[in-house]
């Protein structure tokens, strides 16, 4: 998994995830995650999904882990873009509709 960040002009840290987002890729998202909001201290993040080719259930549990730890630090929250299996894994677990409505503090 490739992982790319930038900075939106209304001070969001994005994260752009490129690949698979599973057992052996979620530890990167966690680590990029803690990263964005420990240096940046972002008014939100972003997850953008658009590129992402595989979510299994780990890749669910580490989009959790990133929205729970951006409302701890005081960050708006949202995914957005996923398609294809991706959105389809999102709907099946249950949590299409909490990770990709912007949710936080700052809402």
């Amino acid at each position: 998994m490739n992982i790319v960040r930038h900075t939106t002009g209304n001070g969001a840290a994005t994260l752009a995830l490129t690949g698979d987002l599973d057992l052996a890729t979620a530890h990167l998202l966690d680590q990029h995650v803690h990263r964005a909001l420990a240096e940046s201290r972002p008014a939100g993040l972003v997850i953008d999904v658009t590129h992402l080719e595989f979510c299994d259930s780990t890749g669910v549990h580490a989009l959790i882990r990133a929205r729970r730890e951006a409302h701890q630090h005081g960050s708006t929250f949202q995914v957005t873009n996923p398609n294809g299996i991706t959105r389809r894994t999102l709907q099946v677990t249950g949590v299409f509709e909490v990770l990709t409505a912007r949710s936080g503090p700052r809402c």
